[in-house]
Order: C-alpha cells, then structure tokens, then sequence
C-alpha cells in the first residue's frame, strides 16, 4: 500500500490480533441470514458471496446462523447445519476460497431455542427453551430444557465447533443474541427458572459458560472462540448495559478471544437491523461502555456503521478494535478496497432500506440487495459487466432508478448513452420518498447512480420532454424507455372490485399520495381521510406528512392491520411510534362506498356496518399504472424498444434498479436460474 493509499484510514486499514489469528484489517462483515443452503449445506450461491466480499478487501467474514443441534427448528429454510458431515466437503471450498482472497472466516454457531418452529416441512417437533414461555417468532410455548437436554445440547455445541475447525474455518462465534438459545437462557425476559441455570445474572449466563468451556476443549486453546452479545434487550424487565458489561468481564476472564455484539431481539429486531429511520451507529455508545468494561479484549462494533470516516472515529478513539459494515459490503462488496485505494466517491452506498436484504429473508427467500443487483447472484452475474462486443448508441428515456441504472450499466459496458428526463432532476420516484420522514438515506440511491454517470460520460439531458420523433431524431441503435408510473385516480381496489373504483374520487378536494408528498400543504383546511390499499412505507410517507403538517388524520385500510407492507423490513415499530404518537386515527378491514363534499362513507369489510366520516379533503394511496405511451409510440417506429421498471409494470424499487442493471448488461433472459442450470445453481459449495 502506498503513502497515499488509504492515508485517511490509518487504523481502520491497520492489521488486528485475536487470538491466535491476525486480520489485515479492521472492517468486519457479520453473521447475517442469507437462506443459501441446501438441506443443510452451503450451496455455490454462498461460495461466490463470500469470495466477492474477501475479494474486495474485508478483514474477517463471519458466517450467519449455523445451526449446532437437529433439535434446532428452522421450519426447514436454507439455515446451513453445523453438526452436517456432509457439509464439510461444501465449507472446505469456502473457507479455501476465502483465503485465497486473504480474508478470514468464522463460523457463528447457534441455537434457535423458543425462536424455532415445532412445524416443519415433514415431521412435527418440540421447540426447545429456557421456560415455559411464548416467543414472538412464532407463538409458542417451549419446553423447559431438562439436565438431559442441556447436557445433550453442549455436545453438540463442541461437535460443531470441532468441525468448523477441520472445515478449515479460522474460528467459531457462539452466538449469545438476537433471542436465540443462548440468549433467551441469558434474559430474565425468557428465562423464568429457578434452579442453577435461572435466578440472578450469574445463574443465567452458566449455559452459555458450559458451551464456551465445552467448544474451547474442542477445539484447543490455538484457535479463535468468539461470542455475539447483547448489549442490551432494550425492553423493560430486559437485559441492559451493565448487565452485557458484567457478562463482558466474565467471559473474558473465561477465555474467550473476542467480543462481538448486537442488540435487541425478536421483539424489537428494529434494534439490530436498524432501517432507515435509525442514525447511523446508533449502538455505539454502547460499545463503547462495553469495550471499556472489557479492557484489552477485542470489541466488534455494530450498529448501521457504513461510512468509513465514523469508524476509522470509533477504532481510533479506543471504542472499539472492529466494526462491522455488514449491509454496507452487501451494497458493495469492494468497500474496503475503494476506502484502500482512495476512491471513496466510488462506493454504493447501502440506504438501509432492508427491502432487498432483511425483507426477502423474512419472506423466505434468499436475500439479494436494492441497491446491488448481483448481491447473491454473483455466480449467475460473472461475465454480466464484460466490455459491449460492440459499442452501439443507445437512449435511455426517463431518469428514474431504472433508466439512471440501464445507463450507467451500458457506459459502464462501453456504449454510448443519452438519458433524456423531463425533470431538472434525476431520481424519479426516488424524490417522493425523499419526501417521506425518516427515507434521508435514499437520498444516495440517487447521488451514487448520478455521480456514476458523470464519470461514465453519459450525455444527460434534463428537462427534456422525449416524444417518439425526439428520439428518433437520435437514430439511436437501441431505446430504453424507462417512464415510470402514474398514480391511480379512481380508486379502484380488489376489495370492492364490482365498482371501478369509489363514487366521488374525481371531486375536486380528492388528492393522491403523490400529490401529497410532493405537495402536502396543498389541500382544503381541516380533516383529511387517508384512502389506503398499499399498506407500504409509501403510505406511511404520506400519513406522516400530513400529520407533520398540523392536519388532523383518519386513516382507512383494507388491511387486517396499519401499514402491513412493513412488518418486514422491521420499520413497522418505529413508523406506530411515530404516527400514533403524533395522533393517527384509524380503521381497518375497511373501505370507502362514496366520496363527497365534505364527507366519506366508510364500510367494514366483514359486517357492511357504514359509518360517514368528515373529509375537507381525501387522499388516495392506491394503485400505480404503467406510464408506457411513449413505448406505445416508439414500438411501431423503431426496430428495438425495450421497456423496464415501472413502465413495464409498477412494483418495487428493488426490480426497477435489478431491470436496469439486466437491460444494461444486454442479459436478456432475466430468469435467475435458466433451463438446465438448476443443478449447477444448488449444488454444493
């Protein structure tokens, strides 16, 4: 590395011991779900995941949730199993890959405990747990761990760990988090019991001892024992930092080679995958308290930390010795190699949106990236950035993700390109929900995607209104004609699908959503009635910038609860906390029969009792169309029309940037896993 390279980072490039191990540098990429395995074990898919990640200059990678015990129920997802001796064959080649790349890999072990599942895919099982209590995964009571039990769950624990060391993984984290086994035995929100393992802190983090004891005699004092800790419940009745800071202390002095933490549990995950709302490293203070706490014992610092200017801050400060840039390498895999490298203005920046990552996992599906595209699909993607055979022109029509990502895949390719956008800015649909509380972060969708095109060389026209003879005028070889959505005005919803859509929408004092983010002072004075049939943060935007604004609103919604649509991407709790305490009133399993002057008629949905409701004005959070005239126009007229993101049909943002970046990369066949590639696409590591 040269003088210059990597000059402003001095210790967060610096090289870092733990134990028996040394990382090159302070940049951490935590144990996350990423729903890659195959009846058990890894597939290629996680392979080529982790390489791209060692490859782009990360210190240590840690593996997510590796089940140590077949009692640990997982309503059989893709969970990797740790006590699998078929997977050794599988882990070999990724750790062997991994450090090919001159990273490091940990396997984090783990027990799901209450969080389990007794429903599974065949047989049915017993949720295993410190008492007798319901989880809030999934609404069961556990049975209270016996001596037997808990004898036979620490073998396994050290039968795990002794396989991840001949898998050749450089260590193994015991994951005391997140209200998994290990966890839930450690809190007095779980724990309930009264023998030797229940009753004060000490009584409560014996379990956890007896498998750090166990696992340190598996695998021998030359190799690395890691634990992820609570730093807190954050829940009252919980566990808090003095306690994370007395359980700090104990397992240092038990031997353990490092700390890394996280924070919260199924009842609040808000806390550990913090979404957009959440400041960035907004757990560490905490760390801090624990590393002083702990001494010279390695800290991993986590908490939403994706500039690398805040923790080259917290690594120099003494506050922690790692830190952990877990969605940040998912977003770009090449993070730390850019900060090495001085080209800082060139990573993709994660907005923490977890659409892409936490929300398709909580869905069941492998987890993939809104602002990255190849994020678990690098295998499929390898040769997808390879130069154009041959550079053509193409013009790209609209200035949204999708367009700004077409054209920056396609210059990036070699071709030449011209995005034509009617706005003085680009961003699209992105600058409503830059309109939305809480949705800054979004702001580098645009920003990154902007400043690509700029060292791309795309020729971008702003305020450009793109009929079909305007691009024409062009002669371009292709066209893009990425032209978005336009709200819905009727307000048609499926649940009242006789009537094409509710009687009085077109009166004047009815508004959509997007006039409303756009515009939210531009309504009648006094009560305003929310129309929703989205159930997304989109309506939550709009909700919340009405009521920002002094309007006092009633909220009516199909759904069976408010704002369904963010359960998953764990924004739903700080979004309740928000509205309802700015004062949100709502029905659901609701709709409207009539819109009129100065009123609505609500409905229930499963009694038909109606009620009339005062509305100086209406707001519709409804469906989006197709804005594609100029496709229309354009398909007759020019030999190659291609149509992408909302223009093709309105969905999320994630496939707007992933149907640009397939356009851009000329991959026509947009399936994931093409005819007789599904056995090479699941196979084994």
């Amino acid at each position: 590395m040269s003088r210059s390279e990597g000059a402003a980072y001095p210790t967060l490039l610096s090289p870092l011991r733990i134990g028996a191990m040394e990382v090159r540098n302070r940049v951490l990429q935590t144990a996350h779900t990423k729903l890659f395995s195959v009846n058990g074990v890894d597939s290629a898919r996680d392979l080529h995941y982790q390489v791209a990640r060692a490859r782009g200059g990360a210190g240590l990678l840690v593996t997510g949730n590796r089940l140590v015990d077949p009692a640990s129920t997982a309503g059989d997802l893709g969970y990797p199993r740790a006590h699998l001796r078929e997977a050794i064959e599988a882990d070999r080649r990724v750790t062997e890959a991994v450090h090919r790349h001159g990273a490091r890999i940990i396997a984090q072990l783990n027990h799901f405990g209450l969080q389990g599942t007794s429903d599974a895919a065949d047989d049915l099982r017993v949720v295993l747990g410190p008492s007798a209590v319901k989880s809030p995964a999934y609404n069961e009571v556990g049975k209270p761990m016996d001596a037997e039990d808990i004898a036979r769950n620490v073998a396994w624990w050290a039968r795990a760990a002794a396989q991840a060391r001949e898998s050749g993984f450089d260590g193994v984290e015991i994951s005391v988090v997140h209200s998994y086994l290990l966890h839930q035995f450690l809190s007095p929100i779980y724990n309930k019991r009264t023998d030797e393992y229940g009753g004060d802190l000490h009584g409560r983090m014996r379990l956890a001892r007896e498998v750090l004891a166990a696992v340190r005699d598996a695998v021998g004092a030359d190799y690395v024992v890691g634990v992820r800790l609570v730093l807190s419940d954050f829940m009252e009745g919980g566990l808090d930092i003095e306690d994370a800071m007395e359980v700090g202390r104990t397992l240092r002095a038990d031997g353990v080679d490092y700390l890394n933490v996280s924070a919260g549990g199924y009842h609040n995950l808000y806390m550990s995958s913090g979404p957009t709302d959440m400041p960035d490293g907004w757990l560490t203070g905490h760390v801090a308290q624990l590393k002083e706490a702990v001494g010279d014992l390695p800290v991993f610092a986590v908490g939403g930390v994706k500039d690398p200017a805040q923790a080259e801050r917290l690594l120099a400060a003494g506050h922690a010795d790692m830190v952990a840039m877990t969605r940040a390498q998912i977003a770009d895999p090449d993070l730390v190699e850019k900060v090495r490298t001085g080209r800082e203005d060139e990573i993709r920046h994660c907005i923490r949106g977890n659409q892409g990552c936490i929300s398709r996992f909580f869905r069941g599906l492998p987890i993939g990236c809104t602002v990255n595209p190849i994020a678990g699909r690098e295998r499929h993607f390898a040769d997808a950035l390879k130069p154009a055979a041959e550079p053509r022109t193409w013009v790209v029509v609209g200035g949204g993700p999708a367009g700004m990502k077409a054209a920056e895949t396609l210059a990036g390719r070699g071709h030449r390109v011209v995005l034509l956008e009617r706005e003085d800015e680009l961003g699209g649909q992105v600058r409503l929900i830059l309109a939305s509380p809480g949705r800054d972060e979004f702001g580098w969708l645009v920003r990154d995607l902007e400043g690509r095109l700029g060292a791309l060389g795309v020729d971008v026209r702003l305020g450009t209104e793109a009929d079909a003879d305007a691009v024409l005028a062009l002669e371009p070889d292709e066209v893009v004609v990425a032209t978005g959505a336009r709200p819905d005005r009727s307000g048609f919803s499926i649940v009242a699908a006789a009537r094409p859509g509710i009687p009085g929408a077109d009166l004047e004092h009815v508004r959509t959503g997007w006039h409303v983010l756009a515009d939210p002072d531009d309504l009648p004075e006094g009560p305003v009635v929310v129309v929703d049939d989205d159930g997304t943060r989109y309506a939550a935007g709009v909700i919340e910038r009405l009521l920002d604004a002094g309007r006092s609103v009633e909220l009516i919604t199909r759904f069976g609860s408010v704002l369904p649509g963010t359960l998953t991407t764990l924004e739903q709790p700080v979004l309740y906390a928000r509205l309802f305490g700015k004062g949100l009133s709502y029905r659901v399993n609701a709709w409207v029969s009539a819109i009129e002057p100065g009123a609505v008629t609500a409905y229930e949905l499963y009694t038909g009792a109606t009620t009339t409701l005062p509305a100086a004005a209406v707001v519709l959070v409804t469906a989006a169309h197709a804005d594609d005239a100029l496709f229309g126009a354009l398909r007759g007229r020019h030999p190659s029309v291609h149509r992408i993101g909302d223009c093709l049909s309105p969905r999320k943002l994630d496939h707007a940037i992933y149907e640009g970046f397939v356009l851009g990369a000329e991959m026509w066949d947009r399936r994931l896993i093409a005819e007789g590639e599904l056995e090479a696409w699941d196979a084994p590591a």
